[in-house]
């Protein structure tokens, strides 16, 4: 019993320090990592589709996707950008590109606001989904 209690201890002990040594693992991020992930489509703002935006676009959600390499993803992830879109019931899509639209919606963040390349890489809504 006594050399029993002393074993358990001892594996105890050993098993507790164990969990002290440092362990060095490599982790790749490359983009076979991020690619199985589900991605979004962008729309451009069309005011045929959305509406005219002075009166509907405080019936958008303003919310914020992640690119990374030209694909935009609903989670952030190490190496993306956040870009600001806003999303209805119909999907995510880009602020319109009024000279009047900076100051009308305050909910919008102006430094995650897209730039030009997200704009040309953006469908317009008669677009067929581009699905592997």
């Amino acid at each position: 019993m006594g050399y029993s209690r002393k074993l358990v201890r001892w594996l105890g002990g050993l098993a507790l320090l164990s969990g002290c040594v440092p362990s060095y693992a490599s982790v790749r991020y490359d983009d076979g990592y991020y690619y199985p992930r589900r991605y979004v489509d962008i729309y451009d703002y069309s005011p045929d589709y959305y509406g005219d935006w002075r009166y509907n676009y405080r019936s958008w959600s303003p919310v914020v996707v992640y690119e990374y390499d030209g694909r935009y993803y609903p989670r952030g992830f190490r190496g993306a950008r956040e870009v600001e879109v806003y999303r209805n019931r119909s999907g995510y899509f880009l602020p319109p590109r009024d000279r009047d639209w900076n100051r009308a919606d305050r909910r919008f963040d102006q430094r995650r606001r897209p730039n030009e390349s997200d704009y040309n890489r953006a469908r317009r809504r008669d677009e067929r989904p581009r699905r592997p």
